[in-house]
């Protein structure tokens, strides 16, 4: 006999699991901290990449296939950090918070995941890219 049950994916579980981690109730301190180190934490490596990005695009303005493709290695590095950021700062909060049973129980690399494809922040980070982009070829 088949089974019907059907597994959920890794994305859905990422957010299923990001809706319980939103749901968990931390002081403002540890919140204000943990979201500051993740976004350090998550710049450290970013940074030399979009560094170089930034070098090659100087070169390579001219050609429009370059900056198109630069545009879009800066749109999945963005969506990229999203997911970081959300790892980072929730491995900080399990560190710090070792008593809460609840955030232990959260799969963090299913939020990396779902973070890293997460729709509506893909969108809106498109929306601002080419908002930019308009606006330095004008």
């Amino acid at each position: 006999m088949m089974d019907t049950q059907r597994t959920k994916g890794l994305w859905r579980t990422g957010k299923d699991e990001f809706k319980k981690f939103m749901k968990i109730k931390f002081k403002k301190s540890t919140n204000f901290i943990s979201n500051i180190f993740g976004m350090i934490f998550t710049a450290i490596p970013i940074f030399p990449i979009v560094w170089l990005m930034f070098e090659i695009v100087e070169v390579y303005w001219y050609n429009i296939d370059a900056v198109y493709i630069f545009l879009l290695t800066a749109w999945v590095l963005f969506m990229f950090c999203n997911g970081l950021s959300n790892y980072i700062t929730i491995k900080i909060l399990k560190a710090y918070e070792k008593d809460m049973d609840d955030l232990q129980a959260i799969d963090d690399k299913a939020i990396f995941f779902y973070q890293t494809l997460n729709i509506g922040f893909g969108v809106f980070i498109l929306i601002i890219i080419a908002f930019f982009f308009v606006s330095a070829m004008s």
